[in-house]
């Protein structure tokens, strides 16, 4: 099973170009790394860069894998993103109900000045209890 560690790796030795600076920027031992990407290897059944090379040259496996590093990484990231902005209050949905047509006159203005501090939180506004 591909790990997500695994993708960073991969992406790690693509941008250094070697297994010791890949292993220094997701901090393991050069060992460590070179184990890690041995047991991907075995698990995948295929090669994923030629070693004896500087800097490392991925084959097609490889780069193939390191595609898919790129969307799930960049994919990781902007839900970590999305979910910092839900846990902070910046981002979600507030549902708000209304009984009395009146209680608008004072609810726009209040509504206007929320939306200039939360403008990622989406508001449903319903009349009466009903959600």
């Amino acid at each position: 099973m591909i790990e997500v560690r695994h993708l960073k790796t991969l992406t790690a030795l693509r941008e250094t170009g070697s297994l010791v600076e890949a292993a220094e920027r997701v901090h393991l031992t050069q060992s460590a790394l070179s184990h890690q990407l041995k047991d991907l290897e075995e698990k995948l059944g295929c090669p994923l860069f030629i070693r004896k090379t500087k800097p490392v040259r991925f084959t097609s496996s490889g780069l193939r894998l390191l595609q898919l590093a790129d969307d799930v990484l960049l994919s990781f990231r902007s839900a970590q993103r999305d979910i910092q902005r839900f846990a902070e209050g910046e981002s979600g949905r507030l549902h708000i109900a209304i009984e009395c047509h009146s209680c608008y006159e004072w609810l726009m203005p209040t509504i206007d000045h929320f939306r200039e501090h939360w403008p990622d939180v989406e508001l449903d506004l319903s009349n009466a209890f009903s959600f």
